[in-house]
C-alpha cells in the first residue's frame, strides 16, 4: 500500500512540476489527430503548441529552439489563414516541378538551424546534426501543409524517426515512444492524404 502511495505521490509531483510539458503532449496528440484527418482546426492546435514551446524553450534557455518555434508559430498562423481561404479542405499532390525548390528549402533550413544550434547549444556533433535534419524537415513540412500537399508527410516520417532516435539516445524514453507513435501515424497520414488527393482529382 505504501509503495502505491509513493508511486502516486511521484506521479502527482511530476504532474505539478511538468504540467506545461504534459499540456504540450496533449496538444501535440490533438494536433496529430487533426492533421491526420485534414481538419482546419489543426492550425489552431499548432498555434497553441508553438506558443507553448516558445515559452518552454525560452525558460529552459534553449534559445535556438525557441527561435525555431517562433517560425512554427508564424507558419501556423499562415497555414490557418491559407486554409480558411477555402470553404472545404482539398488535399493535393505536390507538383513534380517543386522537388527542386523543396530540396533548396531543406538545404537552406539545415544550414540556418545548424548555425543556430552551434551558436546557442553545446551538444555532440551527431546530436546537433540529427536535430538539424529533423527540425529542417519539419520546418519545410509545415510550409508544404499550408499548400495542402500530401507529400508533407514524406518529410515528417524521417523527421519523427530521427527525433525518436535522438530522444532514445538521451534516455528520454517516454518522449522517444511518443515520437515513434508520431512516426507510425505519419506513415498512415501519408497514405490517407494521398487517398484524399486522389479522391479530389477523380
Amino acid at each position: 500500500m505504501r509503495d502505491k502511495l509513493t508511486m502516486l505521490d511521484q506521479l502527482l509531483h511530476y504532474a505539478q512540476t511538468n504540467y506545461l510539458d504534459l499540456f504540450g503532449l496533449v496538444i501535440g496528440l490533438v494536433y496529430l489527430y487533426l492533421e491526420f484527418t485534414a481538419k482546419k482546426a489543426m492550425w489552431i492546435a499548432s498555434i497553441i503548441m508553438a506558443a507553448l514551446y516558445i515559452y518552454i524553450f525560452y525558460q529552459s534557455q534553449l534559445y535556438a529552439m525557441s527561435i525555431v518555434y517562433c517560425y512554427f508559430f508564424i507558419a501556423s498562423i499562415h497555414g490557418w489563414l491559407k486554409w480558411n481561404e477555402h470553404k472545404t479542405v482539398t488535399i493535393l499532390r505536390m507538383p513534380q516541378r517543386q522537388i527542386g525548390q523543396i530540396s533548396f528549402f531543406i538545404f537552406t533550413a539545415c544550414i540556418t538551424i545548424y548555425l543556430l544550434l552551434k551558436g546557442f547549444t553545446i551538444n555532440e556533433e551527431e546530436i546537433t546534426m540529427g536535430d538539424t535534419i529533423a527540425t529542417a524537415l519539419s520546418v519545410v513540412a509545415i510550409w508544404m501543409a499550408a499548400k495542402f500537399w500530401a507529400e508533407q508527410w514524406c518529410l515528417l516520417i524521417p523527421a519523427n524517426l530521427i527525433t525518436a532516435a535522438l530522444l532514445l539516445n538521451q534516455g528520454d524514453y517516454a518522449s522517444s515512444a511518443l515520437f515513434m507513435i508520431y512516426f507510425i501515424v505519419s506513415i498512415f497520414g501519408l497514405r490517407h492524404w494521398i487517398k484524399l488527393a486522389n479522391q479530389a482529382q477523380s
